[in-house]
């Protein structure tokens, strides 16, 4: 992976993160009464954006293999 490729991918993904959590709050703080979002959604979701930002930083480490 180029640097500038990485940089640009890691950036988008921070942008992703933030924007995903102003809605993820907003939608906590006003409480709808048909919202789907409960405590488990939640933390599925992080999780998986989580999981998600440690792999491109596995890959990053290990980009030899590509």
């Amino acid at each position: 992976m180029s640097k500038d490729f990485y940089i640009a991918f890691l950036s988008g993904w921070f942008v992703l993160l933030i924007f995903w959590s102003l809605i993820v709050i907003f939608i906590l703080l006003r409480k709808p009464p048909n919202s789907k979002l409960t405590k488990k959604t939640f933390v599925i979701s992080y999780s998986i954006f989580g999981l998600l930002l440690l792999a491109i930083f596995f890959f990053k480490q290990h980009d030899s293999f590509f």
